[in-house]
C-alpha cells in the first residue's frame, strides 16, 4: 500500500478525475464502468462492483464487476443477484443508508458476509449506498485479497465522496434515458403504469426452493374524484391525482424496493416485497386519514392483501391482487370510508 500522504494526494486527484469524467453525458453503464475502475485503483482494491436495487423487490442486481474477479463473477453479469434479507450489511444499506466494512478476521462481521468473501476468495469488503434523487438506488461494493489491510475510515471517506459524485451522474443519465421509460411510466403522475407493475410482479412470485418471500399489495382508490372534476374542472382532478401519487411515493420511500403504479383513472397499486406487512399498515392508515382540500374534501380508500410465497405456494399474483382489490372495495363501501380493510391470503 502507498504511504499516507501519497495515497491521500492520489485520491484527491482520483475524485477530480471522476468529477470530470462523470460530468460528461454518457450512457449509464459506461458511467458505472468508469467509476468502478477508478475506485478500484484509488482504493487499491481487488475488485469493485456496482449493484442496483430492483424496484418492487428486496433484491440487488449486480450491473458490473471489475478487477480480480472471483470464480462465479463476470464483468457484465446477467443473473448475479443478492437478497437483502440474507445479508446483514445489505440491511445497513437498506434501512440506514450507511457505509459498512467487514473482514474475515473481524469477530463482529456477519457470518453471511464472511461466507461471501470466502466464496469470492477475498479477505475484506466495503459497501456504500448509492442514493439518487433522495432514494436508495443501489450499492457500491469493493473487496481486498488476503494479505492486504482491511478497509478503514479513510477508505470509507473516499468511497462516500466518490459515490456522491456518481449519484449526480446517475441522476442525469436516468433523466436522459427517460424516453425509454415512457412505455412503463404514467404520463400524468410520473409513477409506474400497469405494464410495469405486471412485469415487476411476476418475478416476486418466482421463488427458489427453500426460499420464503413476503409479498404485500396495497390497492388505493381516490374518493369523489368525479365530484372534483364536475365541480372544479378536470385540471383540479388532475392535480388531485398527482398529489395522491406524490404522497404515495413519499410514504413508501421508507420501504425501499416498493413500487407505486397508477393502474386506472383514480386507482393506484403499491407492490411491497420483502417487508413485514405490519410496516405497510401505519402507512395505509396515515394515507386513509388524509384529505385533499378540494371541493368535497376527497380522501382515499385503502385495502391490502399479503402472502408468504414459497416454491410450493399456490398463491398467484392474480389472486393476491384480486384479494387486495376486494379489500379496497370493502373499505370504500364502509362508513367512514377511511377504514382499512385487510385480506391476508394463506400461502
Amino acid at each position: 500500500m502507498r504511504g499516507m500522504a501519497g495515497r491521500d494526494d492520489m485520491r484527491i486527484r482520483s475524485l477530480a478525475a471522476m468529477a470530470r469524467a462523470l460530468g460528461r453525458s454518457d450512457e449509464l453503464l459506461n458511467l458505472l464502468e468508469i467509476a468502478a475502475e477508478e475506485a478500484r485503483c484509488a482504493l487499491e482494491a481487488s475488485t469493485t462492483s456496482v449493484s442496483r436495487l430492483e424496484q418492487g423487490s428486496m433484491t440487488v442486481r449486480t450491473l458490473i464487476n471489475v478487477g480480480d474477479l472471483g470464480p462465479t463473477e463476470e464483468r457484465w453479469p446477467q443473473h448475479e443477484t443478492y437478497e437483502m434479507t440474507a445479508f446483514a450489511n445489505l440491511g445497513l444499506v437498506l434501512e440506514h443508508q450507511r457505509t459498512w466494512t467487514a473482514a474475515l478476521h473481524d469477530v463482529h462481521a456477519p457470518e453471511a458476509e464472511k461466507e461471501l468473501l470466502r466464496s469470492l476468495g477475498k479477505a475484506s469488503s466495503l459497501g456504500s449506498p448509492i442514493v439518487v434523487d433522495g432514494q436508495l438506488w443501489g450499492e457500491f461494493f469493493a473487496t481486498r485479497n488476503a494479505g492486504a489491510p482491511a478497509f478503514d475510515a479513510d477508505d470509507v471517506a473516499y468511497i462516500e465522496a466518490l459515490v456522491a459524485i456518481l449519484s449526480g451522474s446517475i441522476s442525469r443519465a436516468l433523466r436522459e434515458e427517460s424516453l425509454e421509460r415512457l412505455a412503463y411510466q404514467d404520463p400524468l403522475t410520473g409513477v409506474w403504469n400497469r405494464r410495469a407493475l405486471d412485469e415487476r410482479a411476476a418475478p416476486a412470485f418466482d421463488v427458489a426452493p427453500g426460499v420464503t418471500r413476503v409479498v404485500t399489495v396495497l390497492q388505493v382508490d381516490i374518493n369523489r374524484l368525479k365530484e372534483v372534476n364536475d365541480t372544479l374542472g378536470h385540471n383540479a382532478g388532475d392535480q388531485l391525482i398527482q398529489s395522491v401519487a406524490g404522497t404515495l411515493v413519499a410514504e413508501f420511500n421508507q420501504l425501499p424496493g416498493s413500487l407505486v403504479a397508477r393502474v386506472g383513472g383514480d386507482e393506484f397499486t403499491v407492490l411491497v416485497v420483502g417487508h413485514d406487512p405490519s410496516a405497510v399498515v401505519p402507512i395505509a392508515e396515515r394515507l386513509s386519514k388524509r384529505s385533499w382540500r378540494l371541493g368535497a374534501r376527497p380522501g382515499i380508500s385503502c385495502g391490502y392483501a399479503s402472502a408468504e410465497i414459497t416454491a410450493e405456494s399456490a398463491v398467484s399474483a392474480r389472486e393476491l391482487f384480486g384479494a387486495a382489490d376486494r379489500a379496497q372495495y370493502q373499505a370504500k363501501q364502509s362508513r367512514p370510508p377511511a377504514r382499512i380493510i385487510t385480506d391476508i391470503v394463506a400461502s
